[in-house]
Order: C-alpha cells, then sequence, then structure tokens
C-alpha cells in the first residue's frame, strides 16, 4: 500500500482547516492527499442530489483547501450509488 495522508470533507469551516493541514503534511511527507468526500446515506426513498451539486460541493473543499504541490496533485474518486 502507497502511503498517502486521507481527510475527510463535508464542507464546514472546521474540515477546510483540516484539508489544509493535511494538504501541508503531504507535502513535507512527500505523499500524495487523498481528499474524500461522504455522503449521507438515505434512509427513505428520495430524490437524488445531482452528481453535479455535490461534484460541485467536492470541488469548493479542494479549492479551499490550498493547492497541491507540484508533483502532489490532489485525486478525486468516486463510489457508491450516486
Amino acid at each position: 500500500m502507497t502511503a498517502q495522508v486521507t481527510v475527510g470533507l463535508d464542507g464546514s469551516e472546521e474540515n477546510v482547516a483540516a484539508a489544509r493541514w493535511a494538504v501541508r503534511e503531504a507535502v513535507l511527507r512527500e505523499v500524495p492527499v487523498r481528499l474524500v468526500y461522504v455522503d449521507e446515506w438515505p434512509t427513505a426513498p428520495e430524490v437524488p442530489v445531482s452528481y453535479a451539486r455535490t461534484r460541485a460541493g467536492r470541488r469548493r473543499a479542494r479549492t479551499r483547501s490550498g493547492p497541491s504541490s507540484p508533483g502532489r496533485p490532489l485525486r478525486e474518486s468516486r463510489r457508491g450509488f450516486r
């Protein structure tokens, strides 16, 4: 398994600070950063949130967490039902 720094995203101000810390740690350790956006699993049938809307939230969190360092790109992956 490759070393990396992982941080969960939810869009809160505290979370932005945590994402910035994760980026700094990854730069210091010279490892990639993985930003994980977690969405609540629905308990009842509902109209699904559009992927574009959740993607916009992830993009805002990435932008607010600071730039990735050269050669240390931020990665995005998606799993789940949406």
